[in-house]
């Protein structure tokens, strides 16, 4: 596949779309393409138990009529289809209520040009299935003979997938990007004397093939997680300092993040809505969303809406900098775009992330640990405990108990909780071990105190 080919035929087929589109009676039209092949498979023991490959295309419309918004889309890409679909949108418009703030970004803000990201890897591309289908064989085969007490898996899997999807619009916007990437993860299984299954599980993603975590790796990693939990108890119920590990960590900031953008705010749906430019975490917290940072899953120059994305500093050591802002989000608040709109096939942009993270600090784990005489190591979380209007927090977790500055027996089925508030301005302390596994990436970090929910 040639991605520069590639564009430019999509891109020709969405002008001439925005066009008809035009001579139909829309005022304003815009459309996206998407073309692109997904892999699949997975290992159950040596069994083959899912294999799937299959191309995907796509087409989606917002049509602006009379002040108002109709959107569609289709997988049939015949233009008699895409003609029909293009009528029947426009005679449903006058049943949509008018909204005078859907606007498609004014022609004045189209200044992103596309650049290479390093998002797109030719062997995503060449790379046979016999190869894909033996990677994951092998991550299944290294849970299994790990160790005598791994029972089961849950499978090990292997998947890739690229896409080229451009974007066209009346108001001058063209936009083309070609990605892909590729994942490979494993899940082992044992059981403790209870009877009690206990999971561990580990994933490698990458842009790139070769930047992919090996097999071995991959499968070894799982299966220790597993035994690790094996014999694991709830905790005393009580306040406790506690870390969080680098995997469980982002979804803190994401939660948090949710709450920084226009849509939450003309919504009513944040607890920061009036914060601006306040402390809302301890000096410790930095968070950063970079799109620039070159090779990463969220890597974009080109924001959604035609925008030269940037470096934006959400908080900046605790003090709430920015809300971030689409077209649409922007009309409704006031706040200026934020190069972040984020784009659905068929419906309107709305914020979102892109490499998102918080700053590393300097210390190791180890040191963040050593300092705490009886407290909680969450290694991950589970549930949607999130009340996003107030900032009260509380999940589901699991973890390792911390005695004498040093990580002790496993525990599990106990809540952490706390405000949001609390539990940011009570980071104390943040590692050094920021390493980029997924769009979202936090170092390991310490609370102070939370409230734990386990026995007793």
């Amino acid at each position: 596949m040639n991605p520069e080919v590639r564009e430019q035929e999509l891109m020709n087929q969405a002008e001439s779309v925005v066009n008809r589109a035009l001579q139909l009676g829309a005022d304003d039209a815009e459309v996206s393409l998407s073309s692109g092949q997904e892999f699949s498979c997975v290992y159950r023991g040596e069994s083959l138990d899912k294999l799937e490959e299959a191309g995907n295309q796509g087409i989606g419309l917002r049509l602006f009529v009379d002040g108002r918004v109709v959107s569609g889309s289709s997988s049939d890409l015949r233009a008699p289809v895409l003609d029909q679909l293009m009528r029947d949108l426009i005679d449903a418009a006058p049943h949509v209520d008018p909204d005078e703030h859907h606007t498609l970004a004014p022609p004045k803000a189209l200044d992103g040009q596309v650049q290479d990201m390093g998002i797109f890897d030719p062997a995503t591309v060449t790379e046979e299935a016999p190869e894909r289908l033996q990677r994951a064989l092998d991550a299944e085969r290294s849970v299994r003979g790990f160790d005598e007490r791994i029972s089961a898996t849950d499978g090990a899997s292997f998947g890739a997938a690229y896409s080229t999807s451009v974007t066209a619009a009346s108001n001058g916007l063209r936009r083309a990007v070609t990605g892909g990437w590729q994942s490979l993860v494993a899940d082992a299984i044992c059981n403790d004397e209870e009877g009690k299954k206990r999971n561990g599980y580990f994933w490698s993603t990458a842009r790139r093939l070769a930047d992919l975590k090996t097999a071995n790796e991959v499968g070894e990693e799982a299966a220790r997680r597993a035994l690790s939990r094996l014999g694991a108890l709830k905790p005393a119920t009580g306040r406790y300092p506690v870390v969080f590990s680098r995997e469980a960590a982002p979804a803190l900031i994401g939660l948090l993040v949710g709450c920084t953008t226009a849509t939450s705010i003309w919504r009513q749906r944040t607890y920061l809505a009036d914060r601006l430019r306040t402390a809302i975490a301890s000096s410790a917290v930095t968070l950063i969303d970079d799109p620039l940072l070159p090779g990463l899953l969220g890597s974009s120059s080109v924001d959604g809406e035609g925008r030269s994305r940037r470096r934006n500093v959400l908080v900046k050591e605790g003090e709430l900098m920015m809300f971030l802002a689409a077209q649409y989000g922007a009309n409704r608040t006031g706040i200026e775009p934020t190069a972040s709109a984020s784009r659905p096939m068929a419906s309107q942009p709305g914020e979102g992330t892109t490499n998102l993270y918080m700053a590393p600090g300097e210390q190791t784990p180890d040191q963040l640990i050593a300092d705490i005489d009886e407290g909680i190591f969450v290694e991950g979380t589970i549930g949607f405990g999130f009340n996003s209007l107030t900032g009260d927090f509380s999940r589901g977790a699991f973890g390792r108990m911390i005695r004498a500055g040093q990580l002790a027996e496993p525990i599990a089925e106990f809540t952490v909780s706390a405000n949001f508030d609390e539990l940011f301005g009570g980071i104390d302390a943040v590692g050094n071990d920021l390493i980029w596994d997924r769009k979202s990436a936090c170092p390991t970090l310490r609370v102070r105190s939370m409230a734990i929910g386990g026995a007793g």
